[in-house]
């Protein structure tokens, strides 16, 4: 499977295809922690689709919260609600163009076969950009086999800490961009990739899932980012790289403050030789891993 394709699934979702994660059931990711004598930040990895089984709130995570004063997440959960994101995707999701036309043949007619076994006629998606079209393919395997946006870290974690607070490191509207603005030709990749992936794609999700619920950076980094950087280094630079300055330069505020802050934040940015806990690294911080 395509780990470009991978990490666009896992930046949106907003939004990550098809399995019941097996093992194991209970989860303790690894969290960051950089603190100064007025300080503290700490950085949870999250992902942000679970299957309904999967435990992953420990003592230390509830700890870490509780003290927190402010909460950030890559986006303010105000922004997510369905008439906020309706909006968007209705300024950005859909082209004048349609598929018939825009699609290659080979292309156009794996679509047709994927949407006939759901009972969806090509006409129901015909203004859809490819990349929006991508996402509700993605959701709809999801939904089918159990994993879901409220079983995710961020939905979890957002009632929890209501009372706090709470702030975004970017908005929805940004995030949406990020795919709006892909070319054509990606966009069509996105597509066929992800049709591909219908039936088999669930095992590199379960592995990533698995590899974050035991603190596998080694593997998170393998899996989420070494072949993006590699095969795409312009989009890996748009998605990771600049994004991760943009964080740490907000980190970075919130340390020359005083307090205590928590961040949530999706696994990928966070492991990596680009990633947000490298740069604090290089910047001199110190910043140590709780296990």
């Amino acid at each position: 499977m395509n780990h470009f394709i991978q990490s666009l699934k896992l930046l949106l979702l907003v939004n990550l295809c098809t399995a019941v994660l097996t093992t194991p059931l209970y989860a303790a990711p690894t969290m960051w922690q950089i603190t100064d004598k007025d300080s503290t930040v700490t950085l949870y990895p999250t992902v942000h689709l679970l299957p309904e089984d999967m435990q992953w709130q420990t003592a230390a995570l509830n700890s870490v919260i509780n003290n927190a004063q402010e909460v950030w997440f890559e986006v303010l959960p105000d922004e997510l609600d369905q008439q906020h994101m309706s909006g968007l995707l209705a300024r950005h999701g859909y082209q004048a163009e349609l598929l018939s036309d825009s699609l290659d043949s080979a292309l156009l007619q794996k679509l047709s076969a994927y949407l006939a076994q759901n009972n969806v006629s090509l006409t129901q998606v015909h203004t859809m950009q490819p990349w929006l079209l991508a996402l509700t393919i993605m959701n709809i395997e999801l939904q089918r086999n159990g994993w879901s946006a409220e079983n995710g870290v961020e939905a979890v974690l957002r009632p929890m800490t209501a009372h706090k607070t709470v702030k975004g490191l970017e908005t929805a509207s940004l995030q949406i961009t990020l795919f709006s603005t892909m070319s054509n030709a990606q966009q069509a990749m996105f597509l066929e990739s992800t049709l591909d992936d219908t039936e088999d794609g669930a095992a590199l999700l379960t592995t990533i899932a698995e590899a974050w619920s035991k603190g596998d950076l080694s593997q998170l980094d393998s899996l989420l980012i070494q072949e993006t950087k590699t095969l795409y280094p312009q989009i890996y630079d748009l998605i990771f790289t600049q994004r991760n300055k943009k964080w740490v330069a907000i980190i970075e505020q919130e340390l020359a403050k005083s307090g205590t802050d928590f961040f949530a934040v999706g696994a990928g940015h966070l492991v990596g030789s680009d990633s947000v806990v490298k740069m604090l690294k290089d910047k001199g911080y110190k910043v140590t891993a709780l296990d």
